[in-house]
């Protein structure tokens, strides 16, 4: 009897080390999430802020893998019926991101924007903060240019840099001297075997395109290459010309511009495309395509409404 009982208390502790080590081997093989906050330096927005359309919001974000690299990064803005829109989302392979990013206040009366960071083992953190819309917001008025002329990199008519400050095309030479100005520029080239008219910014020569830069030798040494970026949404949800000549404020201005889709150029610009875009300023505008040339030589008439 006392056999037994030793044996059976050998065995019972025998099972009590196996249930703690396996259950220790599991703690360390539990994965951590990766870690996220927002930066609270004054200069950046916060939670609970009322800001007027069109104002700028600047949000500071920072994250840390816990046990592995960050692979996906996206901001996105949940409404109060839980709908969202995304607004950025950007692949990366870091053990770390700080990010400054502006957006700017749309019409929505308040906004929950919401930023998730996720790791290689698909762990994912996230947080959220509140604005809301500054109850007094107005809608602004607009710059309009009827029409507006711009030469593909062989033309020697018209210039292939437009200052949307005063609506004036320049040629190269006189650009660089202008650079600080310079907002859009123009080429032409054949992509996948079709004709494209191409609307860019020097800025596009620091975002992995070296293309402008080819047509236009100048811009990399550009001590100030603004960088536009281009709604390409409107491929596939064109804006109607009629909602175009009815805009009168730039209350369609601010709602057709949509960042996540916001890119670099904007390729196959044909005649009755109306494409929204955005300076670097935060400017949003919506440029109409009159008429495109389909050769190097060539030339690009459009109009332009845009924010003051």
């Amino acid at each position: 009897m006392y056999l037994f009982s030793t044996r059976f208390s050998k065995l019972i502790i025998f099972v009590f080390v196996l249930i703690t080590f396996f259950s220790c081997e599991k703690d360390k093989d539990e994965k951590m999430p990766p870690a996220i906050n927002f930066k609270t330096n004054e200069k950046f927005v916060h939670n609970n802020d009322t800001v007027k359309t069109g104002g700028a919001l600047l949000f500071g974000i920072q994250a840390r893998g816990s046990d592995t690299e960050i692979t996906n990064f996206v901001i996105k803005k949940v409404f109060p019926d839980n709908s969202y829109k995304v607004v950025m989302d950007t692949g990366m392979y870091s053990m770390s991101l700080d990010i400054e990013k502006v957006f700017y206040q749309n019409v929505e009366e308040v906004v929950e924007w919401t930023c998730v960071v996720m790791d290689k083992n698909r762990l994912s953190s996230e947080i959220s903060m509140t604005v809301y819309k500054d109850p007094n917001s107005e809608f602004g008025g607009i710059i309009y240019y009827p029409s507006i002329t711009m030469g593909y990199q062989n033309n020697t008519e018209f210039g292939q840099f437009l200052n949307l400050k005063n609506g004036h095309t320049y040629f190269e030479d006189s650009a660089k001297i202008l650079q600080s100005d310079i907002e859009i520029l123009t080429y032409y080239i054949e992509d996948e075997n079709l004709p494209s008219p191409v609307l860019s910014s020097s800025g596009e020569y620091d975002n992995f395109s070296l293309e402008a830069s080819g047509f236009y030798p100048s811009i990399p040494y550009w001590t100030t290459r603004n960088f536009t970026l281009w709604d390409i949404s409107v491929d596939t949800e064109p804006i109607s010309a009629n909602d175009y000549n009815n805009c009168q404020n730039d209350s369609l201005i601010i709602v057709s511009f949509n960042e996540v889709w916001g890119k670099k150029k904007f390729k196959w610009a044909t005649a009755g495309k109306v494409i929204p875009f955005q300076t670097i300023n935060g400017k949003k505008g919506l440029l109409r395509v009159i008429r495109a040339d389909e050769f190097e030589a060539g030339s690009m008439e459009f109009s332009i409404k845009m924010q003051f």
